[in-house]
């Protein structure tokens, strides 16, 4: 019994240092799990920022955008109307009267002009024959320029050309205002596009860091939760072990005293044989058949 008592008291010392080790494991690991868990929440913190930021951004272009087409629009419409108006100062440009000069006149000589100065591109021409060409080319263009300012001069002081000419104006400087704010507006779209590609990236990289989080966190969190079931099993195994070595020492304590009581019993039947015979006895002895009812 009592190799059997020391046996099961080893078997005791062994499980708590297995629960010990289970519970160091544990709270290792559970620690791990929470490390990870904290940069995971960090990192899906960061990922909502940069989705936020990416939306705004991404709302900013696309209300550019519509500005962009609103403002081409606008400026299609002023330069249709400039090209109206410049086909009716085409037209009323050939109606207004000049004095002394003709626009077909204006016409002709430019016509001359283009071909004498073709003549002298393709044809071989001796140097006096060039000189010639040369001179009536200078000539031409000379009556040209002049005949084509008093035209423009004048017809200038027409109401109905100046009317158009200011209407002309109007539209083509506001089609080109829209125009470079439409270039402005297009250059603070690629910008954001730049921008928009730079924050889809880093969301797209901090999401892939939180989910390797996650999955280490399930990982180590999973293996602390192995390491909890063992420590319960050998928790369990250790109070059988505490209640069978318990058992044990109860019925070792039993039978001791159960041995004692019979060897008193031996003792004090033996003496009571002498009592009877008249023997005396010492005070231990009679303290033995009290002990065993003898007396």
């Amino acid at each position: 019994m009592t190799e059997l008592l020391d046996e099961f008291e080893e078997k005791r010392e062994a499980l708590r240092n297995i629960v010990e080790e289970h519970v160091r494991n544990r709270d290792r690991l559970s620690e791990e799990s929470q490390k990870f868990a904290a940069e995971r929440d960090l990192l899906n913190a960061k990922v909502r920022e940069l989705r936020d930021a990416a939306k705004e951004k991404i709302a900013e272009k696309s209300a550019l955008i519509e500005q962009v087409q609103k403002l081409r629009a606008e400026k299609e419409e002023h330069y249709s109307k400039y090209q109206d108006f410049r086909k009716e100062y085409r037209k009323v440009r050939g109606e207004v009267p000049v004095k002394d000069i003709d626009i077909r006149d204006i016409k002709g000589r430019e016509r001359e002009l283009q071909r004498l100065e073709t003549k002298q591109q393709t044809t071989q021409l001796t140097k006096t024959e060039e000189q010639k060409v040369v001179s009536e080319i200078r000539k031409l263009t000379n009556e040209i320029k002049k005949m084509k300012k008093v035209f423009e001069d004048t017809i200038g002081q027409n109401d109905i050309i100046k009317d158009i000419v200011q209407k002309m104006k109007k539209e083509k400087d506001e089609g080109e205002t829209m125009k470079k704010q439409v270039e402005e507006i297009s250059q603070k779209i690629s910008g954001l596009s730049e921008e928009i590609n730079v924050l889809l990236q880093e969301l797209d990289e901090t999401r892939r860091k939180a989910d390797e989080m996650h999955e280490s966190f399930i990982k180590y969190n999973q293996e602390a939760e192995k390491e909890h079931q063992e420590f319960v099993k050998a928790k369990n195994d250790l109070r059988d072990m505490e209640k069978a070595i318990y058992s044990m020492r109860t019925k070792n304590k039993a039978t001791k005293k159960k041995e004692k009581e019979s060897e008193i019993q031996e003792k004090a039947t033996i003496l009571f044989d002498k009592f009877k015979n008249g023997e005396q006895l010492t005070t231990e002895d009679l303290l033995i058949l009290q002990k065993a009812g003898l007396l």
